[in-house]
């Protein structure tokens, strides 16, 4: 829809509105996506503890008979085949991991961002004009790829981190609780000082994300004036303006790395330096400096080495929940800025679900404006105030008034995009707020001013939003019906003829008149049309006015226009002006001496 500067003006300008969720609330409800996949991954890296004992038990038992009891060969030859054995095992177990965790990522971002794309075709257009393209695809690749790491990562080693080192803890008690007591201490200094580091992480990422979004909508709307600022010898400047905007970004990053890179550090010192607190234990037990732990007995060598080769896969699931920490750093601000592209689509949705109606999409529509008074998010200004007006089913009304006077406006409060501070909206006598915005758009056709024209074939173009099937009866009718019959018989695969993306070339005048045809197939009973005949020639005017008239003929219409033949065409014309009705009657009526629309008024200066 074509919004006049003023209209613009006051659209809301905010991308985000209140969430329903918490960041962690919103990114647990997206687990279900993941499928089976998180419980594989844990399952996977549980088993691969399990073969890491069988692993440390056929070292420390080899090097205890070795060493210690002076075995022969012969005697360990099943530890020889045990060994290798476990190894290969706990190596397929860690690649089944890494393959169970990263179906588990591709699954949560394919569905999320097929919900975003869900959600942001629910949206009105006001709210889709008042978002800048670049951000959106933003949003929708670099913020849904963040979620990644949260859940092919962080959520499989945070369950990891409660059952690998409670595997461990079990093993290694029975052997020697003082090993057990200094593990159970020495554990929880690495979560802590993950969680110090996280905080200062989730908020540089924030940082970031802004900063992201910035260099997209900077970056896109440099190619998009690239030929002016070429025309007008600005493309150095502007070269090093967007050297500078990534300089900055570049600096960004840095600090988010080196925070990372700072964190990781901490992680393997804190880590080094429990397992040598351990293994001084052990060692002074062993010089006989320290005899407790051991349950009354010995510490053996085997029991020794099983414990110190445990020691490091203790903490690992610890040091590698905190490394995919700024996994779930960059998955929470990415959930902040994608839980508002959702949520009030989602309310929508369940309002609208909730709702009951008998309404008959395909029933005559009638309308009436019952004191409409409507602002726009965030504006004091009225955007519509008091408007009251009727058409009966099977009219036209046409809407004019210059610029800013809130046609579109108009036309958004009808389609159901625009809350209603004051008034109401009528059709076929049911309130407006009542009707599921879904079955309400199914009364709705609508011919804009730039005609939507996809890849594909002419059948393909205009069967674009049919309810059902069509059949090409049908689709001759309609085109006969817009003057475009001869021209699609003249094309050397008529209606299979590809247009669009290199298809068969069209004109302006072409692709309202197909607009018109589409309007025409999809058979909704209210057809809304914003300046139909808008930068076309004369001839193409002539030829789009005799098809609104084939229109006019089996449907409501309701036109936004400055031009005079489309006015002749309404059984009741409303005039805007700042948002206030100033009059409203017929062509005849307003075109009379002392009328608005009297061609004296029009000589002077008066209205359109």
């Amino acid at each position: 829809m074509t919004t006049s500067v003023t209209d613009r003006a006051a659209e809301p300008t905010s991308t985000h509105s209140p969430p329903r969720y918490t960041a962690k609330t919103w990114l647990r409800s997206k687990l279900d996506h993941a499928g089976r996949w998180p419980k594989t991954a844990v399952a996977m890296g549980s088993l691969s503890t399990v073969l890491l004992l069988v692993q440390a038990y056929a070292i420390a038992t080899i090097a205890q008979q070795l060493v210690i009891e002076r075995a022969p060969f012969a005697h360990l030859y099943s530890l020889f085949v045990l060994l290798p054995a476990a190894m290969v095992l706990r190596g397929l177990c860690l690649r089944f991991k890494t393959i169970a965790s990263a179906r588990a990522g591709i699954q949560v971002r394919q569905a999320v961002r097929a919900e975003l794309l869900s959600s942001i075709a629910t949206r009105s257009p006001m709210w889709v004009r008042s978002q800048h393209s670049a951000t959106l695809g933003s949003h929708l690749c670099n913020d849904v790829d963040a979620l990644d790491g949260y859940y092919a990562d962080y959520v499989p080693q945070m369950y990891l981190c409660g059952i690998i080192p409670l595997i461990i803890i079990v093993a290694v008690m029975p052997l020697n609780w003082a090993a057990g007591v200094i593990l159970l201490i020495t554990g929880p200094m690495i979560p802590l000082n993950m969680a110090m580091v996280g905080m200062g992480a989730k908020n540089l990422q924030q940082a970031q994300i802004v900063e992201m979004g910035r260099l997209s909508r900077h970056f896109l709307d440099t190619v998009r004036c690239l030929p002016t600022l070429k025309l007008f010898g600005l493309g150095k400047r502007q070269a090093r303006s967007v050297e500078r905007v990534s300089e900055d970004f570049r600096k960004r990053s840095m600090k988010v790395l080196k925070l990372a890179f700072l964190s990781s550090t901490a992680l393997e010192f804190f880590s080094s330096v429990s397992i040598a607190i351990l293994a001084i234990y052990i060692g002074f037990v062993y010089l006989g400096q320290f005899h407790f732990g051991n349950w009354g007995g010995s510490l053996s060598l085997q029991a020794g080495l099983f414990i110190l080769i445990l020691a490091p896969e203790f903490y690992q699931p610890l040091r590698d929940l905190g490394t995919h920490y700024h996994a779930k750093a960059a998955a929470e601000a990415s959930a902040e800025v994608l839980m508002p592209i959702e949520s009030d689509a989602n309310e929508h949705t369940e309002s609208v679900s909730s709702s009951t109606s008998d309404w008959n999409s395909q029933a005559p529509v009638s309308i009436s404006f019952n004191g409409v008074t409507a602002h726009y998010p965030n504006r004091a200004k009225a955007a519509l105030e008091d408007v009251s007006f009727a058409l009966e089913a099977g009219q036209t009304l046409a809407v004019i008034g210059p610029s800013g006077a809130g046609k579109s406006t108009l036309l958004s409060a009808l389609m159901g995009f625009l809350p209603l501070t004051k008034g109401e909206i009528r059709c076929n006598q049911q309130s407006l707020a009542q009707l599921p915005r879904d079955q309400w758009h199914r009364s709705l056709g609508w011919v804009g001013q730039h005609s939507a024209i996809i890849k594909g074939s002419l059948a393909d173009n205009l069967c674009m939003g049919a309810h059902a099937s069509i059949e090409k009866e049908m689709l001759w009718d309609a085109l006969e019906k817009v003057h475009l019959k001869a021209w699609v018989e003249s094309l050397p695969h008529q209606l299979d003829t590809p247009i669009g993306e290199g298809g068969q070339p069209i004109s302006g005048g072409q692709a309202r008149r197909l607009s018109v045809a589409r309007a025409l197939i999809r058979n909704a009973p209210l057809t809304l049309l914003d300046e139909p005949t808008a930068s076309l020639d004369a001839d193409s005017e002539r030829l789009v006015i005799d098809a609104l008239r084939a229109l006019k003929q089996q449907r409501s219409l309701v036109i936004l226009t400055h031009r005079l033949e489309l006015l002749k065409l309404a059984d009741h014309i409303v005039m805007l002006d700042d948002g206030h009705i100033t009059a409203q009657g017929s062509f005849t009526e307003l075109s009379a001496e002392g009328g608005p629309l009297h061609p004296a008024r029009n000589v002077t200066g008066g209205a359109p």
